[in-house]
């Protein structure tokens, strides 16, 4: 509660220094991916250095926000199953006390690594799946195939069934991209039909948003719109933080290329990078509402959401789970 009551005030009052250190933070395994998705940052024209994070400095960047951090999500850019050592993350930050997620394609997810990430202690799983069918499936998932894509979803449930195991909460997400809105509720209705008796905690639909104006066909945030009347001040600069495998840290998940590169988790300690010029810089901009020439913030989507009492309301809810209801 404290913590939440920290951050919550520093993001409402826009301080350019926050005393906690990020209740939440992403750590990217790797930026490689097995598939080549058009709307994801793998499947677009710009380019990117790719690797394995080093288990060393990730202990380093754990042991730094011990005590603080209360959730990692291991992934970004890529699908972090590639990763050998992935299921040794999630358990080192399981001796720490820290809550782990994973968002993946489940392109990779053999019954063998299911196992040893339930045993590892993984506390979230989502799988990430773009349409109903095969057909809308296989247009949109480059290089997945959806009966495989599905089989190895069915797996880990039943391995997870097998364990009898209320950990990871799993989680199927769906993005519409492609399906026609003609008996798209049906389709719906039976895809989740598969999942019966078996133990899926949460299925979800999501809207896509247009990852920093990387995917501008879902949105143009604030560029080019003079006469856009709301502003969003963004959440992530005062709760959060994003750690590319190679130690580069950017302000937030969205900002796939590091085009705000705030520090270098691999040089410099984490809370001298949570409250450096850089960032500082970034949280004053946030508070005058002169984002015209930040890029990629300007064509963010998420500074033209509706709020809630200054959180983004399609967010609340994750906001107030990842502060304060998540044990």
């Amino acid at each position: 509660m404290m913590k939440l009551s920290g951050l919550y005030t520093a993001y409402l009052r826009r301080k350019e220094t926050v005393a906690q250190l990020p209740s939440r933070v992403w750590i990217e395994p790797t930026p490689s991916c097995n598939f080549r998705c058009g709307h994801c940052p793998n499947g677009m024209d710009e380019k990117f250095p790719t690797g394995l994070m080093k288990m060393d400095l990730f202990k380093s960047i754990v042991d730094q926000l011990d005590g603080a951090a209360r959730e990692v999500n291991l992934f970004h850019r890529g699908e972090s199953l590639i990763h050998p050592d992935l299921e040794d993350m999630v358990a080192y930050c399981a001796t720490k006390g820290m809550k782990t997620r994973l968002h993946t394609n489940a392109g990779l997810m053999t019954r063998e690594r299911s196992r040893d990430l339930i045993k590892a202690g993984l506390s979230y799983v989502s799988f990430s799946v773009d349409g109903y069918t095969k057909p809308v499936y296989d247009k949109a998932r480059l290089g997945g195939e959806f009966e495989k894509t599905m089989e190895n979803i069915h797996g880990f449930l039943q391995t997870k069934k097998e364990l009898a195991n209320d950990k990871p909460f799993t989680i199927v997400q769906v993005m519409e991209i492609g399906e026609k809105p003609d008996g798209v509720e049906a389709r719906r209705q039976q895809f989740r039909q598969q999942f019966e008796n078996l133990p899926l905690d949460r299925f979800v639909t999501r809207t896509p948003h247009n990852w920093a104006g990387d995917a501008d066909k879902f949105g143009h945030g604030m560029a080019g719109q003079p006469e856009q009347k709301r502003f969003t001040p963004c959440t992530f600069l005062w709760y959060s933080m994003t750690i590319f495998f190679n130690g580069t840290v950017a302000p937030c998940p969205q900002d796939f290329y590091g085009k705000l590169k705030v520090g270098d988790a691999s040089r410099d300690p984490v809370a001298r990078i949570w409250n450096g010029e850089p960032i500082r810089r970034l949280r004053s901009l946030m508070k005058a509402q002169t984002v015209d020439d930040l890029v990629p913030c300007r064509t963010c989507d998420i500074l033209t959401r509706k709020t809630f009492m200054g959180v983004p309301s399609n967010y609340l809810s994750t906001f107030l789970k990842d502060n304060l209801l998540v044990r």
